[in-house]
């Protein structure tokens, strides 16, 4: 093996972003996720059952390091199936799918690791995916940052079950946490509440890793879509930590926070 990225892509813009940085990459798709490959690059479509096809695609490429980036779903796995070395890890992936994303990530990290490859983050081959502290757009109001802290707090609160990276609190009411569902299904139910309950505060959207999760497999990720879902659920602003989440298309997410009337703060260290 080589020092040769692999991207392995779910849906999203993250993995196109990657492969622009990386120009000499191989590009992993997964059977039933649908994902734009790119052009100009070597492609390969992986299935859930035949790792042991990947990882022997993978050693003839060159490959040396993977990055997982993108959205998935959590596969549906048929034994009769899979090839001998995805049968062999079978039992090790059905004690983790009942648990949380981060205890199946880190299997899927330890995974490829005993094969020899080594798992990279997002943000250690792509420059720029993040955000220093700082705040855009207006300035957060006494009710913003005591909001952002009980958001904070109940998203600490979690860690311990492994459930959310996101959470949406207004007035010192929790209206919602960030589940299986993601952050666009969290935003519209919270589009729902009920004026009243917001006790006269627009509300705030964090979201950030679960603490102690193994970045290498999930940064948390926003972008104009969400600048938009916060906006429509009248809220008020969202916070991030800095360089622990992912901001995709940057100008566009400054500009529309600003047009909308939010802020976004970065913070540099946790409330």
């Amino acid at each position: 093996m080589t020092d040769r990225l692999a991207i392995i892509a779910g849906t999203g813009d993250l993995p196109h972003r990657i492969a622009a940085s990386n120009p000499g990459a191989l590009f992993v798709t997964i059977k039933g996720v649908e994902v734009d490959a790119p052009d100009g690059f070597d492609l390969v479509e992986a299935s859930y059952e035949k790792l042991g096809a990947l990882f022997k695609t993978m050693r003839g490429a060159g490959v040396g390091r993977v990055v997982f980036a993108g959205k998935v779903d959590r596969p549906k796995l048929n034994p009769l199936r899979m090839d001998r070395v995805t049968l062999g890890l079978f039992p090790r992936v059905k004690a983790v799918l009942g648990k949380g994303d981060d205890a199946l990530l880190r299997l899927v990290a330890e995974v490829f690791e005993e094969q020899g490859f080594d798992v990279v983050a997002a943000t250690d081959v792509t420059q720029g995916l993040s955000l220093d502290a700082t705040t855009i757009g207006r300035t957060p109001s006494d009710q913003d940052r005591y909001d952002a802290n009980r958001g904070w707090s109940i998203l600490d609160t979690l860690v311990s079950e492994d459930l959310a990276q996101g959470a949406v609190v207004a007035g010192g009411q929790c209206l919602g946490i960030e589940t299986i569902q993601g952050t666009d299904a969290l935003l519209r139910f919270v589009s729902e509440t009920p004026e009243h309950l917001k006790q006269g505060a627009r509300g705030v959207f964090v979201k950030r890793p679960k603490p102690g999760q193994d970045g290498r497999m999930d940064i948390p990720t926003i972008g104009p879509a969400t600048v938009k879902a916060v906006a429509k659920a009248g809220l008020g602003g969202i916070v991030i930590p800095a360089g622990g989440v992912i901001v995709m298309d940057q100008d566009e997410v400054e500009r529309l926070v600003h047009e909308l009337d939010l802020f976004l703060d970065v913070r540099g260290d946790a409330p």
